[in-house]
C-alpha cells in the first residue's frame, strides 16, 4: 500500500559557520574572479538603492542555484570570520545574512553571472561601508570573492527614497533630542532586537499590542518608574532632530506621545527590554509610524529607532494578524535570555502552504542556538492562527493528528550546543475553508521560550475541504407506545433514539456497546498488506472464512477497479470475489499490523501507528472513486486510541475529554450520516484524532481514563448533547448562535466565563469547552470531570448510554 506524503524540499534561508553539510566535490574546484562591483555611492536617508556584482566562474566545477552546493553572496564580517547581518539589510534579501542567490540555475566553468540584491541606507547620516563574499553553500567562501562597498548616508544624495518600505530590522539613527530635551549621553544606548514585522494589518476599529525588544548596549541600568526611566515614543524629523507627535494608532494606554513604558522594572547593560505597544486602527489608509526610546529628560537613545508600516483596510484583511502571545510569556521569555536562551532561524523547508481544505504538509525548521547555554531539548508550540476574514475565522486551526499535544506539534530530546543547528520536523493540517491563513508558532528550549525562537507560516487553502453541517434536528422514531409530554424547553437536535441512564440507573436494561467504524485513509494504490503479529487471524468474505492467518503471516488485499472485484494474495490462496474481503482476530479484538504502512510518530523515534483491533477491510466506495481501509472495533476500544490528550494530563482533564469524545462518537453512530457513501462513521484524521493500538499501548493513564467512565455521555433533558471543544479561549466560551447560524438549538452551549483564559489569543471556534480552561480547572482548582463538563455544557448531566 502506498500512501501519498509530500516531499520535504529543503530550502537554507541561513547557514551557520562551520557549514551545514559535507560536500559532495572538493573546495579546489570551486574558484571566481570578481569583475565588477557597482553601488550607489550616496543615498538618502531611508532609501533604497541596488548592488550589482558580475562575476566569473573560474574553478573547475559549475555553480547552482539550489541544491547541496549552491552559490550565493554573504555579508561577511572579516574579523571574527562569519556571516553577519549588514547596516544596509532590507526586505527583498534571501536571508538576514544572505542578500542574493545565483541569478541562474546554472554557471559553467568560464562563464559569467550577474548578482543583484537591493540596500537600504541607514538613517544616521554618515559613511558606511560593508563586506560580503560569495559563498559555496556547505563547502567554502571564496577567497577572491570577498568585495566591499562603501554608501555615503546623506541628505543632499541624489535619490528618491521609496513610499513606506516594509522595515523587519531597524536602521541606526543618531542621538539628538527634541526641543526642551537636553543633549544624549553615551551611557544611553539601545540596539534594536526583536518585534518589527515587515508589514502590519489592523482591522478598523480593532487593536494589536506590539512586542519590540532592545538591548540595552550603554553603560546606566534602564529604570521603569523612576528618574530617568526609559519609554517608547511616537516621533517626527527622522535623524534631523526627532519630537515628539501624535500617532494615528494613539491608544487610551498611551501617555499623550508616550506609547509604552518598559515591562520589566529596571534592565541591567547588555540585557533585553521589552515594550508593549498598542496600536489601535481608526482611520483606512497606509501608515508608517516612527518610534524612537528615550531616558526620560536625558536623551534620545541611539540606534533605538524603528518603523511600523501598517496597513488599515476599508473591509476584511488578516484578523489581529501579529498574535501577541500571552502575557506571562514576556517575563520568561527575558528569563530565558538572560540565562543564556537565544535563537536565529536558519532553515525552512517552505516559505509558505498551499494545501486544499484539511491538507497535511510536513515541514522541517532549524534553529541556531545563539545563546551561552545548550538546549537539553526543542519544541515548538502554537501561538495561533489567524484567518484573512471574518467569515473563515472559526476553521482557523492546523493541528494535526501527529501532534504530540493540543499545542505542541513536535517535541525532540538531545543536546544542542551553543552554534549548533536544531531541527524540528512536523506536520500541519489546512483549515478546511479556502483562504488565506497565517499560522505562528514559538520555539521553546528546556521548556522556556527562546528570543529569536518564533516563525509564522503564511497558508493558502486552494479548495474547500470536508465541512462538518450543522446537525439538523432529528426525526422521532415511531413506537407503538404513548409519548409521553414534551419537555417545556424542547430540544430539537437531541438525539431521540438513545435512551441514557443515570450513572445510578439500571444498566442491565442499557444495550450492549456498540461498534464503532474508523475510516484509517484512503489508499492510492488500492491495496493493503495485514500482517498477523500479535494472535492468529481470519479472512472472511461474507459469512465464510476463506483463510486462516497463523502469527507472523500476511494476506495482501486488492481492489480491480477495471474489474470491480477484490482480490487476496500473499500467505492465503489467491482467491477473488464481488464482495470485499475482511481481516479478523480471531479472538475478536487482537491488533493486527498494517505492513505496507507508516504512520510515523513524529516525538517517538522508530515508532510506528500502524496496528489496529479487531477487524480492517479494504472498501471500495463508487461515490468518491476511492479504496479506503476501514477499521472496525468496540467503542471503548476506539477511544482508547485516540489522541486528543496526553497521557501525562491530569487524570480529571483526562476524563472531562474522553466523555467530551465519547459523546461526539456517539452521536455519530446514532447518525451514521457524515461518511455513509464511504462505508465508515468516523475519520480517523478529520474527526477525533484516532492512532489505534499504538496511542492505546503508549498512552496507559488515558486507557484508564476510558475505563472509569465507560459509556458515560454529555445529555441534556435526558437526550444526548452535542459537545464541540477548542484548544483555548480569551476569556470567555462562545454560543452556538455567535459562532454558527444566527440562533442556537443547543441551550446548553452558551458563553460561559473561563477565568484561567483571561488574557489570552483564542484558539479555535470558541464553543462549547476550553481545553486549557478545563485543564486548569483540574490541575489548579481541583475540579472533577463532571463539574468541568456542567460548567461548559450548560444544565447537563452525565449518563450512561450502554452496559
Amino acid at each position: 500500500m502506498k500512501r501519498a506524503f509530500p516531499f520535504l524540499l529543503a530550502i537554507l534561508v541561513a547557514t551557520p559557520w562551520p557549514l551545514l553539510a559535507q560536500a559532495a566535490v572538493s573546495r579546489s574546484s570551486y574558484n571566481i574572479s570578481i569583475v565588477s562591483v557597482n553601488a550607489p555611492k550616496a543615498l538618502t536617508p531611508g532609501a533604497r538603492g541596488e548592488i550589482t556584482v558580475e562575476a566569473r566562474n573560474t574553478g573547475s566545477a559549475s555553480w547552482t542555484r539550489t541544491g547541496t552546493n549552491f552559490v550565493s553572496i554573504y555579508s561577511y564580517d572579516p574579523i571574527k570570520k562569519q556571516e553577519v547581518g549588514s547596516v544596509f539589510y532590507t526586505s527583498g534579501w534571501d536571508a538576514p545574512t544572505r542578500p542574493a542567490r545565483l541569478p541562474v540555475e546554472q554557471v559553467k566553468p568560464g562563464e559569467t553571472a550577474t548578482f543583484r540584491f537591493p540596500i537600504v541606507a541607514p538613517s544616521k547620516l554618515g559613511s558606511y561601508t560593508a563586506e560580503f563574499v560569495v559563498v559555496v553553500e556547505g563547502l567554502v567562501r571564496l577567497s577572491n570573492g570577498r568585495f566591499n562597498v562603501t554608501v555615503n548616508s546623506s541628505n543632499s544624495a541624489a535619490s528618491v527614497p521609496v513610499a513606506a518600505p516594509a522595515v523587519s530590522a531597524p536602521a541606526p539613527v543618531s542621538t539628538l533630542a527634541p526641543t526642551g530635551m537636553p543633549t544624549g549621553s553615551s551611557k544611553y544606548a539601545a540596539q534594536y532586537v526583536s518585534g518589527v514585522a515587515p508589514s502590519w494589518q489592523i482591522e478598523l476599529d480593532q487593536n494589536v499590542i506590539a512586542e519590540i525588544a532592545y538591548k540595552n548596549t550603554g553603560t546606566e541600568t534602564w529604570k521603569r518608574d523612576e528618574g530617568a526611566f526609559v519609554s517608547l515614543y511616537a516621533v517626527e524629523g527622522g535623524a534631523s532632530g526627532s519630537k515628539e507627535r501624535t500617532s494615528s494608532f494613539q491608544d487610551q494606554s498611551w501617555t499623550g506621545a508616550r506609547a509604552a513604558k518598559m515591562v520589566e522594572s529596571e534592565v541591567k547593560p547588555g540585557s533585553i527590554g521589552h515594550f508593549k505597544v498598542e496600536l489601535r486602527a481608526k482611520t483606512p489608509g497606509d501608515y508608517r509610524e516612527e518610534f524612537l526610546l528615550s531616558a526620560e529628560n536625558i536623551a534620545w537613545m541611539a540606534d533605538s529607532r524603528i518603523f511600523l508600516n501598517i496597513k488599515v483596510p476599508t473591509n476584511g484583511s488578516y484578523i489581529a494578524r501579529n498574535i501577541i502571545a500571552p502575557s506571562n510569556t514576556i517575563s520568561a521569555t527575558q528569563a530565558a535570555i538572560n540565562a543564556g536562551y537565544s535563537a536565529l532561524l536558519m532553515l525552512r523547508s517552505t516559505q509558505s502552504v498551499s494545501t486544499s481544505g484539511n491538507g497535511r504538509m510536513q515541514l522541517t525548521v532549524g534553529f541556531k542556538n545563539t545563546g551561552t547555554k545548550a538546549w537539553g531539548n526543542r519544541s515548538l508550540q502554537v501561538r495561533g492562527v489567524t484567518a484573512a476574514t471574518t467569515a473563515i475565522a472559526k476553521y482557523a486551526s492546523v493541528r494535526d493528528d501527529s501532534w504530540r499535544e493540543g499545542s505542541t506539534p513536535v517535541k525532540v530530546e538531545g543536546l544542542t550546543k551553543p552554534g549548533e543547528l536544531g531541527l524540528l520536523t512536523f506536520t500541519v493540517k489546512a483549515p478546511a475553508k479556502k483562504g488565506e491563513y497565517r499560522a505562528s508558532f514559538q520555539m521553546y528550549a528546556d521548556n522556556q521560550p527562546v528570543d529569536g525562537g518564533i516563525i509564522d507560516i503564511p497558508i493558502t487553502v486552494t479548495a474547500d475541504g470536508y465541512i462538518e453541517p450543522e446537525p439538523v434536528p432529528a426525526k422521532p422514531i415511531p413506537t407503538v407506545t404513548t409519548p409521553t409530554p414534551a419537555p417545556s424547553n424542547p430540544t430539537p437536535n437531541a438525539i431521540p433514539s438513545l435512551n441514557p441512564q443515570p450513572l445510578n440507573g439500571d444498566v442491565a436494561s442499557l444495550p450492549n456497546e456498540p461498534l464503532m467504524r474508523v475510516g484509517i485513509f484512503a489508499t492510492t494504490d488500492d491495496k493493503m498488506t495485514i500482517r498477523a503479529k500479535y494472535a492468529p487471524l481470519e479472512v472472511r468474505n461474507g459469512s465464510s472464512v476463506v483463510c486462516t492467518l497463523p502469527v507472523g503471516q500476511s494476506v495482501i488485499v486488492t481492489y480491480d477497479r477495471s474489474s470491480s472485484i477484490y482480490r487476496i494474495a500473499g500467505d492465503c490462496p489467491a482467491a477473488q470475489s464481488s464482495t470485499y474481503y475482511v481481516v479478523k482476530a480471531q479472538d475478536g479484538l487482537s491488533p493486527m499490523e498494517m505492513s505496507d504502512f507508516s504512520r510515523p510518530v513524529g516525538w517517538l523515534p522508530g515508532a510506528n501507528d500502524n496496528t489496529f483491533r479487531a477487524h480492517l477491510e479494504l472498501r471500495w466506495s463508487p461515490t468518491v472513486s476511492q479504496a479506503w481501509v476501514i477499521n472496525e472495533l468496540p467503542i471503548e476500544w476506539y477511544l482508547k486510541g485516540i489522541a486528543e490528550t496526553s497521557n501525562v494530563s491530569p487524570m480529571q482533564y483526562q476524563r472531562t475529554l474522553l466523555v467530551a469524545a465519547r459523546t461526539y462518537a456517539m452521536y455519530h453512530v446514532q447518525r451514521q450520516t457524515k461518511h455513509a457513501s464511504k462505508f465508515f462513521i468516523v475519520d480517523a484524521t478529520y474527526d477525533q484524532v484516532y492512532r489505534g493500538y499504538g496511542q492505546e499501548a503508549r498512552s496507559p493513564t488515558i486507557v484508564a481514563a476510558v475505563d472509569a467512565t465507560r459509556g458515560q455521555i454529555v445529555t441534556y433533558q435526558g437526550k444526548l448533547a452535542l459537545t464541540p471543544y477548542f484548544s483555548r479561549s480569551d476569556g470567555r466560551t462562545r454560543s452556538w448562535g455567535e459562532v454558527w447560524y444566527g440562533q442556537s438549538n443547543y441551550p446548553w452551549l452558551v458563553s460561559v466565563p473561563v477565568p484561567d483564559d483571561v488574557g489570552k489569543t483564542l484558539w479555535g471556534h470558541g464553543v462549547g469547552m476550553s481545553a486549557t480552561g478545563a485543564l486548569q480547572m483540574d490541575a489548579k482548582w481541583g475540579k472533577t470531570y463532571d463539574q468541568i463538563l456542567a460548567h461548559f455544557y450548560t444544565g447537563t448531566e452525565l449518563r450512561r448510554v450502554y452496559k
